[in-house]
């Protein structure tokens, strides 16, 4: 079937129409006329897969993955075109949900469009009695896209995979399932973890890698028990920002985008002065970033987390960072509201994709709470949250972060004032 791209919708597929149905394809840029391949019919739209161009828009640009389909779905796009493309989206969700656009809205384009990822997670396949790694397919847990090297992590973590590759085939590690990599940008550091279906012999792998890299660690994880231990080294690496040092612990989520986290923090700060004597609540403050950064210019900081890891490096960072400011809540985020009896100068909420849940949304409303720094991996479930949180609070400023050039992915930080 041939069909015509009218737009790209968040998140990241090509819309077009036939007799009236909507379309979603996976890649088409707008006015490209495309063939298509169906392979799924809803009441209300058609799923399929882009199998020829036909004129080729002159923002179509080659992709520099061979997978880029799995990792990076707007590899294939002008990189100006895409910031013009996330811009839309965001315009376009807010104007849905909201009725209306912020005045102040700021789109802070990529530091670095290839090569930015601190961290990378691949599958380990053996293809003609050879290793390969390999992304999952998008929508499917048993199937694969062989990777042979991915531009968008950094080069250190190209040329790191490259050796850990050699050497699983050295070696013959064929218990090995899956890896991840972590790099410190600051502090040169490289940390492995290893996922095993049983147990084998890592020691002569490890020390050929800590011959040639800045190894920090090495952790063996058992996929079956989920049973971790630590092969070599560490099981954290350091980072250093805005002169704190943070430890990262190996199952820690962390921005994978150093560059962009010192722009969002920044925007932060700006709209957070003066600090003096303010209190601070970071909700799913996870190892503690935004309220480590904060706690030396302000007089208290709460940061309510409840995963036990989490936990774990956040006292590790409050202690080499001298903190003392910095009081912990190991608890859920809405059990913690559901008991919440005062407001705060400043409340930092970060939560998962799915947003903030409605009971949290209604808690801050009913506090006393001055501002809200509300950071966001997803522009829709944010627009759905301020929909609600606009009963009582005005948006200041709206900003984007592109952490994720090459991908549909749209990172925020609004900033709502109390009316």
């Amino acid at each position: 079937m041939k069909t015509t791209i009218e737009k790209i919708i968040y998140p990241g597929k090509s819309l077009s129409r036939n007799e009236g149905k909507i379309i979603f394809t996976d890649e088409g840029l707008p006015g490209e006329e495309v063939l298509i391949n169906p392979i799924k019919e809803n009441k209300d739209y058609t799923k399929a897969t882009t199998i020829e161009i036909f004129n080729p828009s002159p923002y179509r640009v080659k992709p520099r993955c061979t997978h880029y389909k799995t990792c990076s779905p707007y590899q294939y796009i002008d990189y100006e075109f895409q910031v013009n493309i996330k811009k839309e989206q965001v315009r376009e969700i807010f104007l849905k949900q909201l009725k209306n656009i912020p005045e102040r809205f700021t789109f802070r384009k990529a530091c670095d469009i290839f090569n930015y990822r601190n961290k990378i997670n691949l599958s380990l396949k053996w293809a003609n009695e050879k290793p390969v790694f390999a992304y999952n397919l998008t929508e499917s847990h048993n199937k694969y896209e062989l990777v042979e090297e991915c531009f968008l992590a950094s080069k250190n973590i190209n040329a790191f995979l490259g050796s850990v590759l050699k050497l699983i085939t050295k070696w013959k590690l064929d218990f090995i399932e899956e890896v991840v990599v972590k790099e410190s940008l600051s502090k040169n550091q490289m940390l492995l973890i290893i996922y095993c279906n049983h147990s084998g012999n890592m020691t002569e792998t490890i020390n050929e890698l800590k011959e040639k890299f800045p190894l920090r660690g090495v952790i063996i994880s058992d996929s079956k028990t989920g049973k971790s231990t630590i092969a070599f080294g560490y099981d954290f690496i350091e980072e250093k920002i805005q002169n704190r040092l943070f430890y990262i612990g190996a199952e820690s989520f962390f921005q994978i985008n150093i560059p962009m986290l010192n722009l969002l923090i920044e925007d932060m700060q700006r709209h957070a002065l003066p600090l003096n004597n303010k209190i601070i609540a970071d909700l799913y403050c996870g190892i503690g970033t935004f309220g480590i950064i904060f706690a030396k210019d302000t007089s208290k900081v709460i940061g309510v987390e409840s995963d036990y890891q989490n936990i774990r490096f956040l006292k590790k960072n409050l202690e080499i960072n001298n903190i003392q400011n910095f009081y912990i809540k190991h608890k859920d985020c809405k059990k913690w509201m559901a008991s919440l009896k005062e407001g705060f100068d400043i409340l930092i909420v970060d939560p998962p994709r799915k947003g903030l849940d409605e009971f949290i949304c209604k808690k801050i409303l009913e506090s006393n709470t001055g501002t809200v720094f509300y950071i966001s991996c997803n522009p829709a479930t944010l627009a759905r949250d301020l929909k609600i949180l606009s009963e009582g609070y005005r948006v200041e400023e709206l900003y984007a972060y592109d952490f994720f050039p090459q991908t549909f992915h749209i990172e925020t930080l609004t900033i709502l004032r109390k009316i």
